[in-house]
């Protein structure tokens, strides 16, 4: 069975910035909606500026900034300034012929532009609108900037994360953003879905710190019911005895090893210890109790092994266990190529940027959808589009807002020089892994054309 994109006909106003928000209308212009980004020339998306493909700081580099790339395929780009009246009204007569309005401004910076849902249902009365912050649009925190690595330290993830004996720790991606993302696509559809039932539009107020706590229960259950903090104890796990990572051959490879009853002990025996071990290990008792020198003897065996192939030898015995993969071994790996989580996107002819793989959505559908991915927006590329064909502006209107620089395809931004080049970063050791040849396996491994 084949049809359209499911979300055809549902238009996305967005004022987004960075991932929290422009994630989540990202996988929602990938089934379909249409997404209307509303950018800034005077206060750009700080991912138009930084991280740009190969490094190339010629010319219009805000529009090869690969973060931005990622984030925002499949969407419209309207750059107008909202500090002008006109680029303020241009706006909220976009808001009125939309279904949905989504941002993560404080609460504060809504109330200036006149954004907020109560000035909105003026201009429509069904509007879903959105606000997507750090903590809420609501309470004595409401008003507070955020960033991920802060909001995740707030929603009491980072408190149950770390080694043991050791502060908090955080990873390097903003987990929040991504999961407050999630959260707020499903908000978005079920806002859709009574709308449909009732005729009447939400208010839809995501807190991205509470999507974190959300999913650390067991934390907050325990103080609840026995008035216990949990303790940080690294990739440990309290119930489980041989519950960790442990190193493998190679440059700072890793396998993740769980191993709980006897009979998968013994499993483990078979393939690591085959020319015998320490018979005391076969207790559980005793591995439950001596876990630090357990883990010591599992790494003794561990590091003379491929993370990859020990990974398979201990999957076919019945062994939960999974190879520790970095960005580079995720873009070539078998599985998710069988699977075809990335798809290849292409660029606007302007950029000099490739056809290149980016990661798809992470779920698959029976229904055959027309899933062909348009290229991320150049900064204002659809400007003449909304304000004529959308808004009923005339040319001379559109002139104006243009001529005014209330509309813009440029900054006035002077890009920032890396200090030095990749290799030499790489020869100081200030990149983890640097592959000179990557543009060529890319093109090889996906058949594209550089």
């Amino acid at each position: 069975m084949s049809r359209g994109r499911i979300l055809e006909g549902l238009r996305i106003v967005e004022l987004g910035q960075l991932i929290a928000v422009p994630y989540a209308t990202k996988l929602l212009a990938d089934m379909g909606a249409e997404v209307i980004r509303i950018e800034s020339a005077n206060r750009p998306d700080i991912y138009r500026l930084s991280d740009y493909y190969d490094e190339r700081i010629d010319g219009e580099y805000w529009n090869r900034a690969i973060n931005f790339n990622e984030q925002n395929r499949n969407k419209r780009s309207f750059c107008v300034e909202l500090d002008k009246n006109e680029g303020n009204d241009a706006l909220l007569e976009l808001i009125s012929i939309s279904d949905v309005f989504a941002s993560n401004f404080t609460p504060r910076v809504m109330k200036k532009y006149g954004l907020e849902y109560q000035d909105l249902i003026k201009i429509k009365p069904d509007i879903i609108v959105v606000s997507s912050t750090g903590y809420g649009h609501s309470g004595p925190w409401s008003s507070f900037g955020a960033i991920g690595f802060g909001t995740e330290a707030a929603s009491g993830l980072s408190s149950t994360t770390g080694y043991r004996g050791e502060g908090p720790s955080q990873p390097e991606i903003p987990y929040p953003d991504y999961t407050a993302a999630e959260h707020t696509v499903y908000g978005i559809l079920s806002a859709l879905l009574y709308r449909m039932e009732t005729g009447k539009g939400q208010f839809l107020n995501v807190s991205q710190s509470e999507c974190v706590t959300s999913t650390i229960p067991e934390a907050i259950l325990d103080f609840t019911a026995n008035e216990v903090v949990v303790e940080r104890i690294g990739n440990d796990n309290a119930e489980i005895p041989l519950h960790g990572c442990f190193p493998c051959k190679g440059f700072d490879d890793w396998i993740a090893i769980v191993v709980d009853s006897n009979s998968e002990w013994e499993m483990l025996i078979s393939v690591m210890f085959s020319e015998g071990h320490d018979p005391k290990f076969d207790k559980y008792d005793y591995r439950d109790l001596n876990r630090e020198e357990l883990h010591q003897l599992i790494s003794s065996k561990t590091i003379e092994h491929d993370k990859i192939v020990l990974m398979k030898m201990l999957q076919e015995r019945g062994i939960r266990a999974g190879a520790v993969l970095n960005g580079e071994e995720l873009l070539f790996n078998e599985h998710l190529k069988h699977r075809q989580f990335f798809e290849l996107l292409d660029h606007d002819t302007s950029t000099g940027i490739p056809e290149l793989p980016y990661p798809s959505r992470p779920w698959k559908m029976d229904i055959s959808m027309d899933l062909k991915n348009l290229p991320p927006p150049t900064l204002g590329h659809d400007n003449r589009f909304v304000s004529i064909d959308l808004l009923g502006h005339s040319d001379k209107h559109y002139n104006y807002l243009t001529n005014n620089q209330i509309l813009a395809r440029k900054l006035d931004i002077p890009s920032k020089k890396p200090d030095t080049n990749r290799a030499q970063r790489n020869q100081n050791q200030e990149i983890h892994k640097y592959d000179p040849d990557f543009k060529a396996r890319i093109q090889k491994e996906f058949m594209v054309n550089e």
